[in-house]
Parts: structure tokens; C-alpha cells; sequence
């Protein structure tokens, strides 16, 4: 995830959220809906997460929208590792390149990506794939 502030005020920043189990989305997306409260527009890209899949997230991104934007860019089902299909590789692929779009635009003043690193751990991206746009 990286955050970019307006104005002069510095670099962005990068946290990661990262373990077993619950809490990472629900961290990130605490940090949307703050950076939301403070004026900030924020977008979140869900690695792995399918758009079929109702949740209540999505209904409160609508009911904050435009200022907080979460787009959901995986298959229907779970990836399993070592089982990924060219299909899955191709979502994450496509997320990536469109998260370093939305980053290089400026719209948005914090961009989340939420189970990136996951899509690392299950062969859909590399590590190197991340640091480059990490990089810009």
C-alpha cells in the first residue's frame, strides 16, 4: 500500500499489513476510511477478491464514493497455491499495472493494495513486480 499526501508534504509512504489469519484488510481499510474522514480520497485494488463476492465494505465504499473507491480484481473461488491458472496470473497482472496507473495519476491521495502480497506468495506476481512499482 502507499500513501501520498497533497501538497508539499513529503514522500509517500508504504505500510504493509502482513500474518496469518484476520486483520490485514480490516487495518487497511481502517486507514481509508480515516484518510476519507480527513478530506483525502483513497482507493482500494483487492488482489484475490472477486466482484461477485457481496460484502459490506463495497456497500460503504458506494455510500463514500468518490472519495473512497474499492475495486475488487480476482476470480470467483479461491487461488490455491501451486494451483494458479493463467487466467489468475492474468488478474493480478492486470491489477498490478493498473494500480501503478492510478499511483503515477495523482487522483488519489492513498492507494491500498489489499492481498498483494498474497498474490506474491501464490506465484500470480513476483516480488520483483512489486518492488518495481514500489520504485515507480
Amino acid at each position: 500500500m502507499t500513501e501520498k499526501k497533497r501538497g508539499n508534504i513529503g514522500p509517500g509512504y508504504i505500510h504493509v499489513y502482513t500474518g496469518d489469519g484476520k486483520g490485514k484488510t480490516t487495518a487497511a481499510l481502517g486507514l481509508a476510511l480515516r484518510a476519507v474522514g480527513n478530506g483525502l480520497r483513497a482507493l482500494v485494488i483487492q488482489f484475490l477478491k472477486s466482484a461477485d463476492d457481496p460484502s459490506g465494505e463495497l456497500a460503504a465504499a458506494r455510500r463514500l464514493a468518490p472519495d473512497l473507491d474499492i475495486r475488487r480484481r480476482g476470480a470467483a473461488g479461491f487461488v490455491q497455491r501451486g494451483e494458479a491458472t493463467e487466467d489468475d496470473r492474468s488478474m493480478a497482472l492486470s491489477a498490478l499495472d493498473e494500480a501503478a496507473r492510478e499511483i503515477g495519476g495523482g487522483a488519489w491521495d492513498l492507494v491500498v493494495l489489499d492481498e498483494i502480497n498474497v498474490a506474491v506468495f501464490m506465484g500470480l506476481l513476483t516480488v520483483q513486480q512489486v518492488l518495481d512499482l514500489i520504485d515507480g
